[in-house]
């Protein structure tokens, strides 16, 4: 097997060192903003919309706004996200691999990358992807790397006007959930739909023989891994086996949206029956900046998750919808 071309994540023109030291001085700018802008919303469900508080949160929203314009700028000229894959195993040493098993895994493994973006961005997880969704998470094999059996795939940036790409948020999001001590947090962050492709992916691997040794480079310059043997595989497979959740209930409350975070993808809403908090889909960023600070109705998803293993729960709440009242 020969040694793949390199491929770059960024255009060849740019300095990559100074671009991610550029994506990562305004991520930190963004987040700390994000923090300032939480912190004076809890001011204002406290002690009211005052001027002074709301013309705060105005300057420091247009502060981010210029950040993220920045930032996009810079992620114009990052153009492919490449992931690097090995399985090993004793099935994957001579570098052969069956087709079938291959392509039952590659099947899993874009599953789960699509079903973390809809998570991520939509508000009704259905059982078909949106065709965006499909379209911005899609894997392309760009080949094949000496390993024990190394795969390289690549996948399309797109960033929008923020400098943010629906594919970099699923990567961060897939990687923290295959490196998560406690499964059943992701299942109430990421939903059924994503836990279930997750659980199949794991036993897909397991079936196969392979374990996996995945690595990525984030905009930022940080290396995300994932690297698993076969007891970690066999005790993750268990583990999802015994969570289960409720059926789902769609609720509505009236009240005052008094928390948002657009880029944590975080709500807080003070409503009849006290606090809801939750998770809010990009799709609805619109609403919960036209709506914050203001009475109207919310519409949520509500589900419980459970590990039979521990007798944990955990409550998730999915955004839907805002209205006037």
């Amino acid at each position: 097997m020969r040694q793949l071309p390199e491929i770059h994540s960024w255009r060849k023109e740019v300095d990559t060192e100074h671009a991610e030291q550029q994506v990562r001085w305004l991520r930190e700018k963004i987040f700390a903003a994000d923090q300032a802008i939480e912190a004076q919303q809890r001011i204002i469900a406290s002690d009211g919309p005052l001027n002074a508080y709301l013309l705060s949160i105005d300057n420091l929203r247009n502060s981010q706004a210029k950040n993220e314009s920045a930032l996009a700028d810079i992620m114009r000229a990052r153009e492919l996200e490449v992931i690097d894959f090995a399985l090993a195993g004793k099935r994957y040493d001579e570098h052969r691999a069956s087709a079938k098993s291959l392509a039952i895994f590659f099947d899993a493994m874009q599953r789960l990358f699509e079903r973390v973006g809809q998570s991520l961005n939509t508000t009704r997880i259905t059982p078909a992807i949106p065709p965006q969704i499909r379209n911005l998470c899609q894997l392309e094999v760009a080949g094949f790397y000496p390993s024990s059996f190394g795969i390289r795939f690549t996948a399309a940036t797109r960033s929008d006007l923020t400098g943010t790409s629906v594919s970099n948020s699923a990567l961060e999001a897939t990687f923290e959930l295959v490196n998560a001590n406690n499964p059943l947090e992701q299942a109430a962050k990421l939903g059924q739909r994503v836990m279930t492709n997750y659980r199949h992916l794991i036993n897909t691997m397991v079936k196969v023989e392979a374990t996996p040794k995945v690595g990525w480079r984030s905009p930022d310059g940080q290396h995300r891994s994932w690297i698993a043997d076969e007891n970690s595989l066999l005790v993750m497979a268990n583990r999802l086996a015994k969570i289960h959740e409720t059926q789902p209930r769609t609720l509505k409350v009236t009240g005052t949206l008094t928390g948002a975070s657009l880029r944590r993808h975080k709500f807080e809403f003070t409503g009849d029956n006290g606090l809801v908090t939750g998770t809010a889909p990009t799709e609805l960023a619109n609403k919960v900046t036209e709506f914050f600070g203001r009475n109207c109705r919310i519409t949520f998803v509500e589900t419980t998750y459970i590990d039979e293993a521990t007798d944990q729960e955990k409550r998730s709440r999915v955004l839907v919808d805002i209205e006037a009242r």
